[in-house]
């Protein structure tokens, strides 16, 4: 993901990204993790393109994070500065760091 938002000029000082997904679940991130070498953008899986029981089109896959931090299906991402939404779970009461 770091790799991405550099490619795509995205602002360095902004603190969080969202996402949206197509199946209406959203997600965010701090930017510390969202920069993580670890977190990822998953377009493919063994070198063929995600499928749709993989979170096709686009994966968010952070081992540093629960579960429920890794959005699939993603449609929009967004960099900004204040946080509108954290999360589908966190709306629902959990944690928006949960870490491992």
């Amino acid at each position: 993901l770091s790799d991405f938002l550099r490619m795509i000029g995205a602002d360095p000082a902004a603190r969080f990204i969202s996402v949206e997904c197509a199946d209406q679940y959203y997600e965010s991130l701090d930017m510390a993790t969202a920069t993580h070498p670890q977190t990822l953008l998953c377009y493919e899986m063994y070198d063929q393109p995600l499928t749709r029981g993989h979170g096709a089109p686009l994966r968010l896959q952070i081992p540093t994070k629960i579960g429920y931090k890794q959005a699939k299906y993603l449609t929009h991402l967004k960099v900004s500065h204040v946080l509108e939404k954290a999360g589908y779970w966190e709306d629902q009461g959990y944690s928006d760091f949960y870490g491992l």
